[in-house]
């Protein structure tokens, strides 16, 4: 099997991408794939087995339809959280006490809009895992393996200490993997390793899927998918 990770940006600048090879006894990390391109991206997917990606694979469905038509003549709290969060968004929030960017009212709507050309491009319809693309979130992935998960995003020394550290962490609970040292060099090439190694969890049914009373909202909305255990080989 071949999974990838792509760490999405709405530009190729700040987009990179891991294949990992997973072979009996071992998987292997190639060198990240930096600054890709759409067509960069397509090549890549046409090669892996899964393709884990951190974006979102749509919007709430509130906001879809206030946009459509608004029809709100007042405005509340809870009116404002249904307009900015999704379904998968409140699960997160539920298991890990944080909130991933609104992909509504956040800058995190623009890789929203790339992805969905991709998605659109590969004729994925249902967006909450469909077996082969799953909706990803690396930060969200490390806090579940007990990793550190915030502040190794910046470009100066601290950050690549932190980006250091979890990328020994990572290769201490999975002995197994083999992975360049260049993945810490940036946030970016650090988040598709994490993105690509959550696919596999996902395509092992280890990770959070939507409960049946949340599944006809995620297939529009997309689900992130959160692992409940490390990918096993």
């Amino acid at each position: 099997m071949i999974t990838l990770g792509i760490d999405l940006s709405s530009m190729p600048k700040g987009t990179a991408a891991c294949f990992i090879e997973w072979e009996k006894g071992r998987a292997v990390a190639q060198a990240p794939e930096l600054g890709c391109t759409d067509e960069k991206l397509v090549a890549l997917i046409k090669k892996a087995n899964v393709i884990g990606i951190d974006a979102p694979f749509g919007w709430p469905e509130e906001f879809v339809a206030a946009v459509a038509n608004w029809t709100a003549v007042a405005w509340s709290e809870d009116g404002r959280d249904h307009l900015q969060f999704r379904e998968t968004d409140r699960e997160v929030r539920k298991q890990i006490g944080r909130w991933p960017l609104s992909v509504s009212t956040d800058r995190i709507a623009l890789p929203a809009m790339r992805a969905m050309a991709l998605l659109q491009r590969h004729r994925v319809t249902d967006r909450s895992g469909d077996g082969r693309f799953f909706e990803v979130y690396p930060a969200g992935s490390l806090f579940c393996w007990e990793l550190r998960c915030r502040g190794y995003k910046k470009i100066d020394a601290e950050c690549f200490g932190f980006r250091k550290e979890i990328l020994k962490e990572l290769r201490l609970k999975m002995p197994w993997l083999s992975v360049p040292e260049s993945y810490v060099e940036s946030s970016d090439a650090l988040d598709a390793l994490v993105a690509s190694l959550t696919a596999r969890a996902a395509s092992q049914g280890l990770t959070i899927k939507a409960k049946p009373n949340q599944i006809k909202t995620a297939r529009r909305e997309g689900w992130i998918h959160l692992p409940r255990a490390l990918p096993e080989l």
